[in-house]
């Protein structure tokens, strides 16, 4: 085990559930990402949840396991929410980076985040993800050609919905941020809207190196199908939250605009899809929509005609699967005058109307497209 004379200046955290995980790559990737920094400076804190330390132990070399400190968790959830808490209640690092066991931090990323939050005084550095099949994420939808002190509102946060990058561990405990170990998808929204509403400064890293996101999971709680209440629950359970019910109106209304647009809307479908969709479920579907709207009444206005027109058929549990399925389509058809346009003609400049966020994502893409042809980590 890695011991040092003082507390490093940063802790890689890596929850493992399962031996089957590649463990060994991802601190192999750690290592790499804080090759900039001396090793007493930069600790792996590799949480063991589900597994013991002996086991944990059996899945690294011996040149790796010198560089970790294993420590294990008993919370007896099926997501890294335990794990993650755990740790930061636990480290005695200044800034914390989480890490999922089958992903890889690229070389120097760590390195460059804490340059970054030294140098800007950041408490969270947002990271770029690209995934291994090519595809980047074009998220946050920023506006135009920012990447410093952004807003957790005008810069759209909440549709990066990950606790990924570097976060100074004071800012986090200050603002009380924990993982909700009471859901079963989408754990990380507690977290990183606490850091929304108290972070003094969050910057974000563009291009490589960042974190890369492996295809080679094959048990990814995120992409076991869930019931839409369990999907629609994180949000549902921040709405009765008395500190979001403080938070800013619009950060309200963005956030669970997201939440209904990227993660309640694709449940449907999935469901529609798979042949599971029933009564029951269009009912308590329709109702934690309706909660989240009277929630925030702001982003009523911003939904799109065919997001409307999907809660619409949600409104009546007997809708045939195939009309849900027809009306869920057309509003991924974002080019459409229906999947632009909101109901009433005077929110359709709204900064998370359909409009605005399609323009501001246009731009992203131009720019990460832009920088790959520079060859630049401004991507």
């Amino acid at each position: 085990m890695h011991e040092s004379s003082g507390p490093p200046v940063v802790d890689v955290v890596i929850p493992v559930h399962s031996p089957d995980r590649p463990l060994g790559r991802a601190v192999d990737s750690a290592i790499a990402a804080t090759r900039g920094m001396r090793p007493a400076d930069c600790g792996i804190l590799v949480v063991a949840h589900h597994l013991s330390a002996r086991q944990v132990e059996s899945m690294l070399s011996d040149e790796q396991l010198a560089r970790v400190t294993i420590i294990e968790c008993s919370d007896p959830g099926t997501t890294p929410a335990g794990p993650r808490n755990t740790a930061l209640e636990r480290t005695t690092a200044a800034f914390i980076s989480f890490l999922d066991s089958d992903d890889t931090l690229d070389p120097g990323a760590v390195d460059r985040w804490l340059s970054i939050a030294q140098t800007r005084g950041s408490d969270w550095v947002l990271p770029f993800q690209h995934h291994s099949d090519g595809r980047a994420d074009m998220t946050p939808i920023t506006r135009p050609w920012r990447s410093s002190n952004l807003s957790a509102v005008a810069d759209r946060l909440f549709y990066r919905s990950s606790a990924f990058g570097l976060i100074r561990v004071a800012t986090a405990r200050a603002a009380g941020a924990r993982f909700d170990t009471g859901v079963i998808t989408a754990e990380e929204q507690a977290f990183i809207l606490r850091l929304h509403t108290h972070a003094r400064r969050i910057d974000y890293a563009r291009g490589i190196p960042g974190l890369l996101v492996q295809a080679d999971a094959t048990d990814r709680v995120s992409r076991v199908p869930i019931p839409v209440l369990d999907q629609a629950r994180p949000a549902l359970r921040l709405s009765e939250a008395q500190w979001f019910a403080q938070a800013p109106p619009a950060l309200q209304a963005g956030f669970y605009l997201k939440f209904i647009r990227v993660n309640i809307f694709p449940s449907i479908e999935l469901h529609v899809k798979n042949g599971s969709w029933d009564r029951s479920q269009a009912q308590s579907t329709y109702d934690s929509i309706q909660s989240l709207l009277r929630a925030a009444p702001l982003s009523k206005n911003q939904l799109s005609r065919a997001d409307s027109r999907v809660i619409e058929l949600l409104s009546n549990p007997e809708t045939e699967p195939a009309r849900l399925a027809q009306a869920l389509a057309a509003r991924r058809r974002f080019a459409s005058p229906a999947a632009l346009a909101t109901p009433r003609l005077s929110w359709l400049l709204a900064r998370n109307a359909p409009l605005r966020i399609s323009a501001a994502g246009a731009i992203q893409i131009l720019r990460h497209k832009w920088g790959r042809r520079r060859g630049s980590a401004a991507g």
